[in-house]
């Protein structure tokens, strides 16, 4: 363990979700919880691939343009959440999974700072995922819409994040989408449609900004 994630690490925070999730095989500490990342409600099931000490790391990271202080991170965990590999969920980033719904995380999962995931339903992220800062996922709008009839007409729905997907900074992925592998979802952007596209540059209201492109792969 880095002297940095030592001095960030919180031990009352790692040692109360590993036992919480893990028990016994909890202590040898899969998951790292820094000092500013609240343990709102570590409620519903966790999932690790293996218990190597500090696969996932939860708050750690430093990213200039915030307060390392006063940027403080969520955990609310209702439903389900599967870590398949090594995840970084860095410095204010907010997880909600409400009941019944189910987050999976692949291999080398990155989020660089302030983002955050709200699930209702299911969330899928392939393996070498990027998310940028101040980026929001979320597979519901929480509130119902119903037609004339009484029908809702606002169901949730499945978001699917394939491999080696970079997520650009204030981006927010609405229910519904696909986003196929070797993507990448440019700045700003608002998208809430399913792509098939591959080697491609998504971006603004749900257009291909730019085909045939490539991007370095996550370290």
């Amino acid at each position: 363990m880095n002297f940095k994630i030592l001095r960030e690490l919180s031990v009352i925070k790692t040692l109360r979700f590993n036992w919480r999730y893990f028990k016994w095989k909890g202590f040898k500490l899969p998951v790292f919880v820094s000092k500013n990342f609240l343990l709102k409600d570590i409620g519903g099931k966790v999932e690790v691939s293996e218990y190597k000490t500090g696969l996932i790391k939860l708050g750690f990271g430093s990213v200039g343009i915030f307060d390392k202080r006063y940027d403080r991170g969520i955990w609310e965990n209702l439903g389900y959440v599967i870590f398949s590999g090594r995840s970084d969920i860095g410095l204010g980033s907010k997880i909600s999974i409400g009941t019944g719904g189910k987050v999976c995380f692949g291999d080398r999962f990155s989020i660089t700072a302030k983002s955050e995931i709200v699930c209702n339903k299911e969330i899928v992220f392939g393996n070498n995922v990027l998310i940028s800062w101040d980026c929001l996922l979320m597979d519901t709008d929480w509130h119902d819409i119903y037609d004339k009839d009484g029908n809702i007409t606002n169901f949730d729905a499945k978001i699917i994040i394939g491999d080696h997907v970079w997520i650009g900074c204030r981006s927010t992925i609405l229910k519904g989408v696909i986003i196929p592998s070797n993507n990448v979802v440019a700045a700003n952007s608002n998208i809430s449609k399913e792509f098939k596209v591959t080697d491609s540059i998504i971006g603004g209201a749900n257009k291909v900004l730019k085909e045939n492109i490539q991007w370095g792969n996550i370290q």
